[in-house]
C-alpha cells in the first residue's frame, strides 16, 4: 500500500473515532424537586423573602433576573459561550428550579431522559444551596429585611 494512503485511512479513522468526544459530554440532567424553606431566624418565611433569596443568590453566583412575575423569577447564567435560562417558581414555603433553554450545553432528550453538560447541575446545584442558605433566612432578626 502507498504510504500516503495509510496516512489518509489512518487520518481517517482517528476522525471517525474521535467523533463521540467532540459532540461534547451529555450527564443525565437534574430535576430539582420543590424545596422547602426553613428560616432560622425566627422569622418565617414568605413569597417576598424567598424571592430575595432567589434573586440575592442568584446576583451572588453571577446569573442575571431576565424576567419577573409573582410566583416565578425567570434567571439566566451566561459564562463564556455558554448559557443557561431557568424559570424559579415558589411560594410562601419554598421554590423549584425548572429548565427553560439553553445555549453550547448540548442538551438533548435521550429515551425520556434529558441529558446536559455536566457543569448544568452543579450551577443548579449551586444555586438552590445559595439560596436555601441566603442571609435573608440566616440573619439576626435584628437584621432581618
Amino acid at each position: 500500500m502507498d504510504k500516503r494512503f495509510v496516512s489518509l485511512l489512518l487520518a481517517a479513522v482517528l476522525t471517525l473515532a474521535s467523533l463521540p468526544a467532540m459532540a461534547g459530554k451529555h450527564d443525565p440532567m437534574d430535576i430539582p424537586a420543590y424545596e422547602r424553606v426553613e428560616s432560622t431566624n425566627g422569622i418565617p418565611p414568605t413569597a417576598a423573602r424567598i424571592k430575595a433569596a432567589i434573586l440575592h443568590a442568584g446576583k451572588t453566583r453571577g446569573w442575571t433576573m431576565v424576567e419577573s412575575e409573582p410566583g416565578r423569577v425567570t434567571l439566566r447564567y451566561a459564562p463564556r459561550t455558554h448559557e443557561v435560562v431557568v424559570a424559579v417558581r415558589y411560594d410562601n414555603n419554598g421554590f423549584k428550579i425548572e429548565y427553560v433553554s439553553s445555549v453550547e450545553m448540548n442538551y438533548r432528550v435521550k429515551g425520556n431522559t434529558p441529558e446536559i453538560h455536566g457543569n448544568y447541575n452543579r450551577w443548579i446545584r449551586n444555586l438552590s444551596q445559595d439560596i436555601q442558605m441566603s442571609p435573608v433566612f440566616h440573619r439576626a432578626e435584628a437584621e432581618a429585611p
